[in-house]
C-alpha cells in the first residue's frame, strides 16, 4: 500500500507545575517579554516559581527558567551589541563579525562578504562547450557503488567488493580521494608586459562573495584542482603581470555533477564530505559547505592529522566548529580559532543500541547545530564511520533525505581505510557496531517518511522541537516539510511521577527524568484526536539481563487500565538498557510500547515499576501513520 505523507510536529504540552511551582502556572508563556526575577514580578503566581538566576538561550531569545517545572519567564529577543569585526574580508576571502547581546551574553557571528578584487579587465576567452560539460569527481568504483541496483539497506560485503569498497586499512588515498575538475582559458597580456603567473578564484555564489584562492598559482593556462561545489561553480582569472599590474576576466561559470556525495580531499584524512547536496524528499536542496563529516585527527591511531588538512579545514572549508563524537580527546584536531565540543559516545558489543546508550550525547549534539553561529560545522570520531555514522544518519534522515540516501551516505564510508567493512545486517565485531540495530529502532518509531520517523525519535529523546526545526531551516534551501500539531511529548519536566527527580546538565541522561523504584510510577495526561495512538517512553535502567522481560518489571496503564505491551517479551538487554561499555552511563532506550486507540479528550498514560529500578526521561504520545513503502 502506498501511503500519502502525513506532516507533523512535536508540541511540548504545558502540564500543571510541582514542588516550589505549588501546582501554579505562569501565563508568561507565551514568549513575550517579563520583568525580571528579583521581585518585580507582580504576579502572585510567578512569585512562586523558582526561576534560575543564570539566563537561558536559544539563537533567538533568552529567559529565565524554573527550576521545578516547564514555565519561562522574562522571555525576549536577544539586543544585540554593534558587534566587533574579528576577521577582516579581503578580495577573495570573507571577514566575520561578531555580536553579543547585552543582557544575556550570547554571541553570535555574521560572515562579511569578501570585497571582491579590483583588478582591470584582461583579454580572456573561454571555450563555453568546455565550461558547461559536466565534470565528474567520483572514481569508476565510487560511481559503481553510487548507481548499486538495489536498496542499499540489503547491501553486503560482496556487493561492495564489486567496488573494492572493501574498508581495508591498507587502501590508498587513490580510492577515497574525489577527482579533479580542470578549467582552461586563453590570455593574451598587454603589449611589453609578459604573464608571472595566475591567480584562480572560485566558489559557490554567482558574485564570488565567498570566494577561495587556490593556493596554486599556475604559469599556463589551466588548472586542475578538487573540492569543487557539487553543480555549478563560479569563478575568476586574475593574471599577474611582469610590472606587477593585473588584470581579471569576468566571473564565469563551470559545472560539476549534482550526485552527491561531495566527496573532500583533506589532505591525509580519509572518509571526509560534504553533507550537502541531496534532494529532500520534499523538493528542497541541503546546502553545502555547512556540515561536514570527517575522520579524527588519528584516525589510523598512529599519526596527527597533517598541515595540509589543517589549511583546508580552515582556509577552504572555514570550519569553526569542530564536534568530537569519540572516547577520547586524542582524536581532536584542535584547529587554531575554531571551538571544540566534545560530545563522547560509546560503541560496542553491549548494550544492544548505539542509539540508546548515546542518546543524550545526540541530544548535544543537536543543541550545537541549532546555534548558527557555530557554522561551518565538522564532526567525527576516530576514523569516521560508526558514531559519526550513526550522527550522519540521524541528521540526513532530520534534514529529508531520503532514506535509500541515508545508507548510501552511511556505505559511502568503505572507500575509505576503516579497519574492515560496515554495512546493515553486519554481525558487528571489536571494530564496530551493526547500524541496522539502532536504525531499526528508529524505524519502529511512527512516520510516514524517515523524517519523521527521525524527527519522532529525537524528540522521544527530549530535543526540543525548536531546536529540530532550526536544523532543518539552515540546512535546507527551498521547500521543506512542514510538520502540525498533532503528536504530545512530555519530557522530564512535564512528567508528574511519585518517584526522584533528577536532573542532568552533562547529557549523560535526559535533562530532567525521575528514578523509580517498585511501586512507583510517573505519567503523562495529553489531550488527543480520535484515533490510533502510539505510545512511547523513553526508559534507562543498569539492569541487563538478558532473560528478564519489560513486562514483568514494569506496567503500562492509560486511563488507570493495564495495556499490553507490544515489545513485552523483549528481553532488557535488547531493550538497551545495562551500564555502557566505555563511559560507565546508565543506558537508555526509546521504546514504543503499543498503540492504541484512543477517543479525543485528554488521557493518563502511565509507567509503573513492577521490580527493579528505572529512569524515565519522557512520555511520548504521537498520532500513529503508517511507514512510507
Amino acid at each position: 500500500m502506498k501511503s500519502k505523507k502525513i506532516i507533523f510536529s512535536a508540541l511540548m504540552l504545558l502540564t500543571m507545575a510541582v514542588s516550589a511551582c505549588n501546582g501554579t502556572t505562569n501565563p508568561s508563556t507565551s514568549g513575550q517579554s517579563q520583568s525580571s526575577s528579583s521581585g518585580s514580578e507582580d504576579s502572585s503566581a510567578a512569585s512562586e516559581h523558582n526561576w534560575a538566576t543564570v539566563w537561558s538561550f536559544d539563537s533567538d531569545y533568552h529567559w529565565h527558567a524554573c527550576a521545578d517545572c516547564n514555565e519561562v519567564n522574562d522571555k525576549a529577543a536577544h539586543d544585540w551589541d554593534e558587534g566587533t569585526v574579528t576577521v577582516q574580508p579581503s578580495a577573495y576571502k570573507p571577514g566575520e563579525k561578531q555580536y553579543k547581546c547585552k543582557t544575556c551574553q550570547k554571541a553570535k557571528k555574521e560572515v562579511l562578504p569578501a570585497t571582491g578584487g579590483n583588478e582591470a579587465e584582461g583579454n580572456f576567452t573561454f571555450n563555453e562547450t568546455e565550461l558547461n560539460n559536466v565534470q565528474e569527481i567520483h572514481t569508476t568504483d565510487q560511481l559503481g557503488y553510487l548507481n548499486l541496483n538495489k536498496p542499499y539497506y540489503t547491501m553486503t560485503g560482496s556487493d561492495l567488493n564489486t567496488y573494492h569498497a572493501t574498508g581495508a586499512s591498507s587502501l590508498q588515498k587513490s580510492s577515497w580521494a574525489p577527482k579533479s575538475v580542470t578549467v582552461n582559458w586563453n590570455y593574451t597580456a598587454p603589449s611589453g608586459k609578459t604573464v608571472t603567473n595566475y591567480t584562480f578564484v572560485t566558489g559557490q555564489k554567482a558574485d564570488l562573495a565567498d570566494a577561495y584562492e587556490l593556493p596554486t598559482k599556475p604559469t599556463s593556462n589551466t588548472i586542475s584542482f578538487t573540492n569543487a561545489f557539487l553543480g555549478d561553480n563560479y569563478f575568476k582569472v586574475i593574471a599577474n603581470l611582469s610590472d606587477g599590474s593585473k588584470e581579471a576576466s569576468q566571473i564565469k561559470k563551470f559545472k560539476v555533477t549534482t550526485q552527491a556525495p561531495r566527496n573532500l580531499d583533506v589532505g591525509n584524512m580519509p572518509n571526509c564530505r560534504d553533507m550537502g547536496g541531496r534532494t529532500t524528499y520534499a523538493g528542497g536542496k541541503v546546502r553545502q559547505g555547512l556540515i561536514y563529516r570527517t575522520s579524527g585527527s588519528k584516525f589510523d591511531n598512529r599519526t596527527d592529522s597533517n598541515s595540509a588538512a589543517k589549511t583546508v579545514l580552515l582556509e577552504q572549508l572555514r570550519v569553526k566548529t569542530e564536534i568530537n563524537v569519540a572516547n577520547s580527546t586524542s582524536n581532536n584536531v584542535k584547529l587554531t580559532g575554531t571551538n571544540v565540543k566534545d560530545c563522547y559516545m560509546d560503541y560496542g558489543a553491549t548494550p544492544y543500541s548505539n542509539l540508546a546508550r548515546n542518546a543524550e550525547k545526540v541530544r548535544n549534539v543537536m543543541e550545537i547545530l541549532s546555534d548558527e553561529s557555530n557554522y561551518p560545522v565538522f564532526y567525527h570520531c576516530r576514523i569516521g564511520t560508526d558514531r559519526t555514522g550513526i550522527t550522519g544518519v540521524m541528521l540526513n534522515g532530520l534534514i529529508g533525505v531520503p532514506f535509500n540516501e541515508v545508507i548510501q551516505d552511511y556505505g559511502f564510508s568503505n572507500f575509505s581505510p576503516i579497519d574492515n567493512q560496515r554495512y546493515p545486517g553486519k554481525t558487528p565485531d571489536n571494530n564496530g557496531d551493526d547500524i541496522k540495530k539502532y536504525i531499526d529502532e528508529i524505524l519502529a518509531m511512527p512516520g510516514a517518511t524517515f523524517q519523521e520517523q527521525v524527527y519522532n525519535t529525537l524528540l522521544s529523546i527530549g530535543v526540543p522541537a525548536s531546536q529540530l526545526d532550526k536544523i532543518i531551516d539552515i540546512m535546507t534551501e527551498g521547500p521543506k516539510a512542514t510538520f502540525n500539531t498533532n503528536a504530545k511529548v512530555a519530557a522530564g519536566k512535564a512528567l508528574t511521577s511519585d518517584g526522584t527527580k533528577k536532573t542532568d546538565s552533562n547529557f549523560d541522561a535526559p535533562a530532567v527524568y525521575y528514578a523509580l523504584s517498585k511501586d512507583k510510577k510517573a505519567s503523562y495526561t495529553p489531550t488527543v484526536t480520535a484515533g490510533e495512538k502510539d505510545v512511547v517512553v523513553y526508559l534507562g535502567s543498569t539492569d541487563s539481563s538478558s532473560s528478564t522481560k519489560l513486562k514483568d518489571v514494569i506496567t503500562l496503564k492509560i486511563d488507570d487500565q493495564e495495556q499490553t505491551i507490544a515489545i513485552g517479551d523483549r528481553d532488557l538487554h535488547r531493550c538497551g538498557f545495562g551500564e555502557t561499555q566505555q563511559n560507565h552511563r546508565t543506558g537508555y532506550m526509546i521504546n514504543l510500547l503499543g498503540k492504541f486507540n484512543l477517543t479525543a479528550g485528554a488521557h493518563t498514560v502511565e509507567v509503573v515499576v513492577k521490580s527493579g529500578t528505572f529512569n524515565v526521561g519522557t512520555i511520548a504520545v504521537f498520532d500513529h501513520v503508517e511507514p512510507a513503502e
